[in-house]
């Protein structure tokens, strides 16, 4: 299985670079099921770093556009990856409350 969740991830920053050169229909829903898909097998420590790597291309891109002549595609490119990163943390997110609601819940035995 952790080939599949590594094949989304490559598929999904291929598809961000490729997305500030060519037109992909749909481009943003497919990184955020490609982020999600990539996201399944994460533990915790794996989900942490996925967090601030969202945060940091959410915010860090638009300041990119100060590139001469590349800003536009830079800022395109890590835009679309921050996009990749933000359908996997929001299965990250999904799976752990569903961890915690597991762990909560008193098992009848």
């Amino acid at each position: 299985m952790s080939k599949i969740y590594a094949g989304a991830l490559a598929v999904g920053v291929l598809a961000a670079i490729l997305s500030a050169f060519v037109s992909i229909p749909l481009v943003a829903l497919l990184l955020l099921v490609l982020g999600g898909i990539s996201a399944i097998g994460n533990g915790a420590e794996d989900n942490t770093r996925l967090y601030l790597v969202t945060l940091v291309l959410i915010f860090g891109a638009k300041a990119l556009d100060a590139v001469p002549m590349a800003g536009s595609d830079l800022v395109t490119i890590f835009g679309s990856l921050g996009t990749l990163a933000i359908g996997g943390s929001l299965v990250a997110i999904v799976i752990s409350l569903f961890r915690t609601l597991q762990s909560a819940v008193p098992s009848k035995a």
